[in-house]
């Protein structure tokens, strides 16, 4: 996913640098393609799953020649929408209920690639938690970004668009009273996550520094983490409501994992770390909740 921490317009070289991010990723659909029509025989799911692997070790093979795994930061938002779309029009599923999931998902995917591009600062820049990661383990790196920077985040994002694949595949099933809250639960995360992302980069470009503490930033530390498990939770409802399949909450189960138990961690320590006054906020401020859970607090 990417880094929220930094954001630059005019960083030189910008446009060549978008060049070869689209160069990647065309050369990363058209194997994600290739994989599917060599594997006929598989159900829609697993060619997703093996296209989706592959074009990640694309991502992969670009990110190594330019020596930069930032590369791979956009693939969190531009694979979902891409693997619903196949997965549609695969099944010819247009229902009401993959219309509005189909509308969740690239509003979600839009808005979030746009924030990676607006705030990019182009391929002589790497990720400061791969920097990190680079550094802690040495000789052993190379390892560390096929599969953990590369092929985990791969797997956590597949895993979560398995409740788009569990109500495609199940057919049209009459909508009920919980078809109008999951669609609400999504909207109102993408919208909390995009308010929260647009507050952190104005507090940045003012250069007024110190701890964001204000907006939503004054309900809860990470608003902008809140906003994305919001939507792969609406997602995990979504199949839920329409399959009854447990497995709908996988991904989701698997996220909040992600974040609570690793990205969340790293980026406190690093504000600890850079900023005195972030021990008091975290004081004085829920972690992910916007209300006081000890569950939540540091």
């Amino acid at each position: 996913m990417t880094d929220k921490s930094l954001s630059s317009d005019s960083a030189p070289g910008r446009g060549r640098d978008f060049a070869w991010i689209l160069v990647a990723y065309a050369a990363a659909l058209m194997t994600a393609g290739l994989v599917v029509v060599l594997l006929p025989e598989l159900n829609l799911w697993w060619q997703v799953f093996w296209a989706d692997l592959a074009a990640t070790v694309v991502i992969f093979g670009f990110s190594q020649v330019f020596k930069n795994s930032s590369f791979y930061d956009a693939y969190w938002s531009v694979a979902p929408p891409v693997i619903l779309l196949f997965w549609q029009v695969s099944l010819a599923q247009w229902d009401l209920r993959s219309l509005m999931a189909m509308l969740l998902v690239w509003a979600w995917a839009v808005r979030l690639t746009h924030n990676w591009a607006r705030g990019w600062q182009g391929l002589g820049h790497v990720d400061w938690r791969y920097v990190d990661l680079k550094a802690k383990t040495g000789p052993w790196f190379f390892l560390v970004d096929l599969g953990g920077i590369h092929i985990l985040p791969t797997l956590w994002v597949i895993f979560g668009c398995l409740p788009l694949w569990l109500m495609l595949s199940a057919g049209s099933a009459p909508l009920g009273g919980w078809d109008l809250v999951w669609p609400v639960v999504g909207a109102v995360a993408v919208y909390f996550e995009f308010r929260a992302d647009n507050v952190l980069r104005q507090h940045r470009l003012s250069g007024v520094g110190g701890v964001l503490d204000r907006d939503l930033w004054s309900l809860c530390r990470h608003p902008n983490y809140l906003g994305e498990l919001g939507f792969w939770l609406a997602l995990a409802m979504a199949g839920f409501v329409a399959t009854g399949s447990s497995w709908a909450w996988l991904g989701f189960v698997g996220l909040l994992i992600l974040f609570v138990g690793i990205s969340i961690p790293m980026i406190e320590q690093r504000q600890v770390e850079n900023k005195p006054a972030y021990a008091d906020y975290q004081q004085r401020t829920p972690r992910l909740l916007p209300w006081r859970l000890n569950l939540w607090r540091p």
